[in-house]
């Protein structure tokens, strides 16, 4: 995607030493058996004074195994209580099993190797560490147990939730009932498949493992002994569901759950969650791979990113996966690749992926026709897996390069007057902060220079209700513009209203930015809801009390005494023109964008089946169009310029019309005569 750097961008010898110290974190020596290289808190545990095992905290503080550290070791304990050495050897072996889950992994559960296709002992790979180590620091810690898992291919992170599970079952707690669900159900019966084949080969000498039909049903089975029932379950047939007290559920590909007439994903899993209670060793999941954005499981992921839910959110990039990596000949060869990277490659390395990873993506590459299959198959960033997915209008990557521009807004709050609607509603103007406002604010209005053509302002009509599309107010600040930069979007007013003072509204935000130009949205063919489309009826009474109004005529045709058409206009044309001209400014970064939520819905925006454009289903796309308007209406403004000669202002209260002159020129006089009037 990016031009190969210069030999001068490079320090090789840095990023050698850089390269081993990948290489050592993605190879760091991992022994299960021993305890080395866990990522859980670990104490030593001697069997005699020269030997000992790494084992976990909270299994040294069980009244046996804190006996057996207070006496010095395995074999001083076995002597002070007349046991032999190698029958209490076998009890820590045993309690090893209990308490460890790693080691439990590797000592009591096959899996087929995807490699070879051979049952194997379970080694929890790196990636599958960081998974294990969320869910056992919030077991043991008395925590309920809520992980969001993004998957990226072939790490096993199913694999590791699933016996995680059992391990609950078979060891901690009895009445313990589990259940999968999947979007089909065969996708649940392969993932209990695991737990089968775990049961069918567990030692005995650490505990038999009995695991049958409960009641007959294949649907439901039982760990025998422990009074553990596992279910399994669908999104597509959700009444098929065992109702009853439910403790852990593992729910997988979330991504893919698709709404229907009668069930949304959110009913199912509100069904499901609903019987978890919030208690220790209460374990949920939620797994899938990326499935676009938008959409329920990328909601629950940003809801956990951004602190707002009881998740923990986990993402596993394709460089912190052992398998994908290819070494190089010699160090020629190597060295060779380093001087023909690309900026995006060197941005992934530095993000941690070797330079041997590099080498096996550089050709894995190779398979793909764009960068965006490549990203969606080996994500290296969860953003990059959610939004490669999907039928985006717009390079997910470029969007991706606005997201260090946003900012928590330094003002929240509502813009207030004498008046809601009519001449009164511009009098007395000023901004009321308040936490729970819609009004969000990157800067105020900047009345210390005299600027014609500073700011825009564009409102996309929405509807009152709850449920109804928002309105938007967006404000472009272009005083860079000036000096060769770039316009930035400072200001957003969200909210739903009634359709005339929504309009009168955004007359006041236009008039507080320094009688900034207007354009509202005024569609007369494309009526919103049942609340009707009454934009040209309020602009043509607005005009008379505010005349820095947008207006899409020719301005050949003004002259020749045409009546002005006022707001901008969005059809099936004007809105790929929208489309185009944002994609130009998202790939050269042509303007700035502070608002998280604008990119969201850019982000989400997508090519319809039917070639239309819009919002994935569930979400909005009025901040978009707010944005879309502004910027388009920018274009066609003159460059911002500062005043510097005195305009006389009309004499008493004559009114001013200045609709013989183009949108631009208006523009400029009536901000002049604004000015003077301050």
């Amino acid at each position: 995607m990016y031009g190969v750097l210069s030999m001068g961008e490079f320090d090789i010898p840095s990023l050698l030493t850089q390269n081993e110290e990948h290489k050592s974190r993605l190879f760091a020596p991992y022994n299960p058996l021993t305890g080395e290289g866990s990522p859980i808190e670990r104490v030593r545990l001697y069997f005699s004074p020269e030997s000992y095992v790494l084992i976990p905290t909270y299994m040294a503080q069980t009244p046996t195994v804190a006996a057996i550290i207070d006496a010095g070791g395995v074999e001083q304990y076995a002597a002070r209580e007349g046991i032999a050495a190698e029958v209490m050897c076998g009890v820590v072996h045993r309690l090893r099993a209990v308490y460890d889950f790693e080691f439990w992994c590797i000592s009591c559960v096959k899996i087929f190797d995807k490699t070879t296709g051979r049952l194997v002992p379970f080694k929890l790979r790196r990636a599958q560490l960081k998974l294990a180590h969320i869910l056992l620091t919030d077991l043991f810690a008395g925590k309920p147990v809520r992980v969001v898992l993004v998957k990226a291919r072939q790490w096993g992170g199913s694999t590791v939730t699933q016996m995680l599970m059992a391990w609950v079952q078979i060891f901690h707690r009895s009445g313990w009932n589990s259940v999968i669900v999947s979007d089909v159900e065969e996708q649940s019966r392969t993932i209990r498949s695991m737990y089968s084949r775990m049961a069918l080969r567990h030692p005995v000498e650490i505990c038999p493992v009995r695991f049958c039909n409960f009641e007959g049903s294949s649907k439901n089975k039982m760990l025998v002994d422990r009074d553990c029932v596992v279910s399994i379950g669908s999104m597509q047939k959700p009444d098929s569901l065992r109702a009853g007290d439910i403790k852990m559920a593992h729910l997988s590909e979330v991504g893919l759950w698709k709404r229907t007439k009668e069930k949304s994903p959110e009913d199912v899993i509100q069904t499901i969650l609903g019987s978890v209670p919030r208690e220790p060793f209460t374990v949920v999941v939620l797994e899938s791979t990326a499935k676009g954005i938008g959409n329920f499981f990328h909601d629950t992921w940003c809801d956990a990113v951004d602190g707002k839910s009881a998740y923990t959110p986990l993402f596993v990039p394709w460089f912190e996966i052992d398998i994908y990596y290819k070494p190089f000949t010699n160090k020629k060869q190597k060295i060779e690749f380093i001087q023909s990277m690309t900026r995006d490659e060197l941005t992934r390395f530095y993000a941690g992926a070797t330079l041997e990873g590099l080498n096996w993506y550089r050709e894995k590459r190779r398979e793909y026709s764009t960068d965006w299959q490549m990203c969606s198959e080996f994500p290296s960033t969860a953003d990059e897996a959610f939004q490669t997915t999907g039928r985006p209008a717009h390079d997910p990557l470029y969007v991706r390069q606005q997201r260090p521009f946003v900012r928590e807004p330094l003002y929240v709050g509502e813009l207030l007057a004498d008046a809601t609607y009519g001449p009164e509603a511009l009098q007395n103007l000023h901004f009321v902060p308040t936490a729970t406002g819609d009004f969000h604010l990157w800067k105020l209005p900047d009345t210390s220079r005299r600027i014609a053509n500073r700011y825009a302002v564009a409102l996309d009509i929405g509807g009152r209700s709850p449920n109804a599309d928002w309105s938007v107010i967006s404000v472009l600040d272009r005083i860079a513009m000036m000096d060769g930069g770039v316009e930035e979007c400072i200001a957003t007013y969200r909210f739903h209203l009634d359709q005339d003072l929504t309009v009168w509204r955004a007359v006041q935000v236009a008039e507080w930015y320094c009688h900034a130009l207007l354009a509202v949205e005024a569609n007369s063919l494309n009526p919103k809801g049942q609340e009707g489309d009454h934009t040209l009826t309020i602009l043509d009474t607005i005009k008379e009390h505010y005349d820095n109004l947008f207006s899409r005529s020719d301005p050949t045709r003004i002259r020749e005494g045409q009546p002005v058409k006022y707001g901008f206009h969005t059809n099936a044309a004007s809105k790929t023109d929208l489309v185009t001209q944002m994609t130009k400014r998202l790939r050269e970064i042509l303007y700035i964008e502070r608002d998280k939520r604008a990119l969201d819905e850019i982000g989400w925006y997508e090519l319809k089946p039917d070639g239309s454009y819009g919002a994935v289903d569930g979400k909005h796309d009025d901040i978009y169009m707010s944005r879309g308007i502004v910027l388009k209406v920018s274009q066609l403004m003159d460059l911002p310029v500062e005043i510097r000669q005195s305009i006389k202002p009309p004499p008493g209260n004559v009114t001013v019309s200045y609709t013989h002159l183009e949108p631009t020129r208006r523009s400029y006089i009536s901000y002049a005569v604004f000015c003077l009037k301050k």
